[in-house]
This record gives C-alpha cells, sequence and structure tokens, in this order.
C-alpha cells in the first residue's frame, strides 16, 4: 500500500546541453505555473510555492503541523470573477488528527479569497472532496476545478478512493464516477482541449506489476478517457490492446494540434490523430513524467534513475518531438536526474528535476532553455560522431539504440548475427546533425548475441547486443 501510494504521488537534467541554465537549487519542483499577475511560480515538493522572475512572493504557505504533513503533487492556474491565483492538490504523506490532502486555491485579490483556502471537506464520496487522499491531476474551466483521485484501496477504514470529482467555485464537490470511470480509479492525468475533456488512468495490471497495490482486484481498466460534458459521461478512446499490450496504465495526456498523446508505463509513448482516429507508436519507448507545448513543438520530459546503481538505467532528457518523421530530438540531458516539471512562458522552457519514486537525485530545481529556434537547433549538435550502447541491454524483443552527428552524414545502421549475416537494415539515408535514436525489433529472432554497426562516412563502429527471452 504504500508503495502504491509513493508511486502514484510521484508521477506527476546535468550535464546540459547547450544553453540551459541553471535556475535554482529549490528542491524537487512539482510542477509551474503563471498566475494572472503575469509572473510565473514554482511548486517546491514539501516546500510550497514561490516566485521565480521577481513577482510577489505569497502571503503564506498550504499549512502543515506535527500531525499532518501536506505537499504539492499538481499546480495549475485559475481566474474568477476578478479573482486569480493557483489551484493546488494535495497528498498527505503524515496524517494523524484526520484532516488533509485535497485541493486549495490560493488568490492574489482581496475579495471572497485571498491566501490559501481549502475547498471541499468532509470524509463521505459525495458532496464532499474525500480528505486524506492524494489528488493526482487537476484542471480548470470558467468557474468549475475538476480533480482527478489516486484511488488505492476501497476496502480499508479510512478508504481511499479515487475517480473524478469537479467543483463550481466555493460551493462543493461532487462525483463525475460511473460506469466508465470508478471510484476506484487511478486518475493520473486530466488535459482539457476547449470543451473536450481528457483523462488518463493506470490499471489492474500495474497494481498486479508493482506488487504495491492492496486492492489489485479494483482499480479498474485503466487507459484513456474523453468526455464532452465536463465528466458526466464518458467514452473509452484507449489503444486495442492487441495491437499495443499492456497500454491501459496511462501517467500523462496531452494534445498538440490534432494529435492526442498519451504516456505508457509498458508501450512508450502513443499519439491518436483525430484526422484517423487511430493509434500510432510515436517511437518514444520510455516513460514520460510530463508534456510541454510552445504552441508548435511538443516536449517531454523522462524519469530515470540512478546510473550509478547496479542496474543503471537512462539518463533524465528532455526531447522534443519532430512531427515530419514521428521521432524525437533530445534536447537537454543530465545524469542521474528525473524530469519532475516541464512548463513554456516567454520562449522559455522550465525544466524541474528532482527526486521520484524515493531515489536520490543529483540535481534539484529547475532549468531553463530558449525554445527560439536557433538556440534550439544549436542545442541538440553534438560535438563528435558516437555510437552509444543499446538500451536496455539484454532486451527482449525491442530495443534503442542511440547515436550523435556533429554534420549531416549519410547513415546505416545494420544488425549481424555471430556468423557476420545481415538481419536487418535499421537505418539507409541521409540525417541531419544532432541526437539520434532508432528502435530495432527482434521479434522474429531466437535469443542469442547479435552485433550492430554504424557507418557514417569513414566512421563505422560495431556494438554487441543481447537477446534474452
Amino acid at each position: 500500500m504504500k508503495r502504491a501510494y509513493a508511486i502514484v504521488t510521484a508521477l506527476l537534467l546535468l550535464v546540459a546541453i547547450g544553453s540551459a541554465q541553471e535556475a535554482s537549487k529549490t528542491g524537487t519542483v512539482v510542477g509551474f505555473a503563471t498566475a494572472g499577475n503575469g509572473y510565473l511560480y514554482e511548486a517546491v515538493y514539501g516546500s510550497g510555492v514561490f516566485p521565480i522572475n521577481g513577482g510577489p512572493a505569497l502571503t503564506g504557505q498550504i499549512p502543515n503541523s506535527p500531525d499532518i504533513e501536506n505537499v504539492i503533487t499538481s499546480i495549475i492556474p485559475f481566474a474568477y470573477g476578478g479573482n486569480y491565483g493557483f489551484v493546488a492538490g494535495l497528498a498527505a504523506l503524515r496524517n494523524n488528527g484526520g484532516s488533509d490532502g485535497g485541493v486549495y486555491t490560493y488568490g492574489f485579490e482581496s475579495g471572497p479569497q485571498a491566501g490559501w483556502m481549502k475547498i471541499g471537506g468532509g470524509g463521505a464520496l459525495s458532496p464532499g472532496l474525500p480528505q486524506g487522499k492524494s489528488v493526482e491531476s487537476l484542471a480548470w474551466h470558467d468557474s468549475t476545478v475538476l480533480a482527478g483521485m489516486g484511488g488505492y484501496d476501497l476496502s480499508v477504514q479510512p478508504p481511499t478512493p479515487g475517480g473524478l470529482y469537479s467543483c463550481t467555485y466555493r460551493i462543493g464537490w461532487n462525483s463525475c464516477n460511473g460506469p466508465v470511470l470508478i471510484d476506484s480509479s487511478v486518475v493520473t492525468s486530466l488535459y482539457l482541449d476547449g470543451s473536450t475533456l481528457y483523462a488518463g488512468m493506470l490499471s489492474n495490471y500495474l497494481a498486479s506489476k508493482s506488487g504495491g497495490f492492496s486492492n489489485q482486484g479494483h482499480l479498474g481498466p485503466g487507459g484513456v478517457l474523453r468526455s464532452s460534458d465536463w465528466g458526466q459521461t464518458w467514452v473509452d478512446m484507449s489503444p486495442d490492446q492487441n495491437s499495443f499490450p499492456h497500454s491501459r496504465d496511462v501517467n500523462n495526456v496531452f494534445k498538440v494540434g490534432s494529435k492526442l498523446f498519451i504516456s505508457t508505463f509498458f508501450s512508450g509513448v502513443l499519439y491518436r490523430d483525430d484526422n484517423t482516429n487511430s493509434w500510432t507508436y510515436a517511437n518514444l519507448p520510455y516513460l514520460v513524467s510530463r508534456f510541454a507545448t510552445d504552441g508548435t513543438n511538443l516536449y517531454a520530459g523522462i524519469f530515470t534513475f540512478d546510473s550509478s546503481a547496479s542496474s543503471p538505467y537512462i539518463p533524465g532528457r528532455v526531447y522534443r518531438y519532430v512531427e515530419s518523421t514521428n521521432t524525437w530530438t533530445t534536447i537537454f540531458e543530465k545524469d542521474s536526474t528525473s524530469v519532475s516539471a516541464l512548463y513554456v512562458s516567454n520562449n522559455t522552457l522550465y525544466i524541474g528535476t528532482g527526486q521520484l519514486w524515493g531515489i536520490p537525485s543529483k540535481t534539484l530545481g529547475y532549468f531553463t532553455l530558449s525554445t527560439s529556434t536557433s538556440v534550439g537547433q544549436a542545442a541538440s549538435v553534438p560535438q563528435t560522431l558516437k555510437l552509444e550502447q543499446n538500451y536496455p541491454n539484454p532486451f527482449n524483443p525491442s530495443t534503442i539504440i542511440r547515436y550523435s552527428l556533429p554534420h549531416r552524414s549519410h547513415v546505416t545502421i545494420t544488425v549481424f548475427n555471430t556468423l557476420g549475416q545481415k538481419l536487418s537494415e535499421l537505418v539507409n539515408s541521409d540525417i541531419d546533425a544532432g541526437y539520434h535514436e532508432v528502435q530495432f525489433n527482434a521479434g522474429n529472432l531466437a535469443s542469442g548475441v547479435y552485433f550492430y554497426r554504424l557507418q557514417a562516412g569513414a566512421f563505422v563502429e560495431s556494438k554487441k547486443l543481447v537477446l534474452a527471452r
């Protein structure tokens, strides 16, 4: 139960490439939000909300006590009736007082609200928002806030219900749960596109896989849902399980143009195009912590683990999506640091970093990176030509091969068996300078040792990969 709580609460880089600037070391940044006063603020895990570009400091932080430890897990701006500020979703790491967690708002203007105020309350499912529970995701429309909950276990006392709740400003909470989105669903992500609301959720498969949930048969089906009436009814638009196995564990939903992107635990990043109504693999196999957009480009920050551990993971990175080729370019990277937040403001990408899943991070705080074309291109050009070891290795059945080019080159990447026979040609084309990766799927091969070779002009290098079924 505690492990499940830690995993989902965490869902919410660095040898920096190019001109990334380190701006803070205050702690793990879980979110950014621009208030109605035009200033940008950061939410720091376990500390509070602070201005980062000269804005006024808050008059106080969300209350904590020896019996209650509230931490912010999500934050968004709001504006209503001349009042503006933030909405913060909370989890309580310690609860001995019986009243904790939930949703708080902060108003800058005088009037009906000034400072932090908890909205909703009461221990019942309806009409109040359940207290003592983690709020994993938030959305705001007009005068209504929507809160996605972390539904872990309905059998314990007090219960830990999940699902989705809506609250008209300062009036009261109502459950949006029903036949599709149920009161034990873990709603990890909410995204509002005009009048259409999308919800990403976890499934029983993750519960069984992690071994940390105590109600493994009651989490709900997971996947991604769509609602056109603010959560009163839902349409399940999840990827087909035959085409994308275990893709119903969704931790992030984000839409850019006609494409709805989702990050899954076991199938990487997928997108659904409104023009075709079909799902496509987006060629990013990692678990995305946050998406962001500058209106044109899509950015994705990923989780990582300490690379000095006995089973190292990839470094924390930020990728920029290249729509024309359905590929991603690395624009930011740092060893042993997870990306915990992403936000674009005034042509600047803010990259929050810090500890996730209880694993120490080498960097706490945030970095900034210009999103202008010239800086973005400069930031993504390496100094040397390099072929990296595939990840993961050993693998089953697919793995990622990364390489870097200091200048445009004709590149071939081929896979051979131990007899020198060519089995697959992964790349054979002119490739621009930058950081690149290609996926190799060995679904039709037997377990064993294989080799992959990169040739770019006079440069040739080979490495070994191991398929372990």
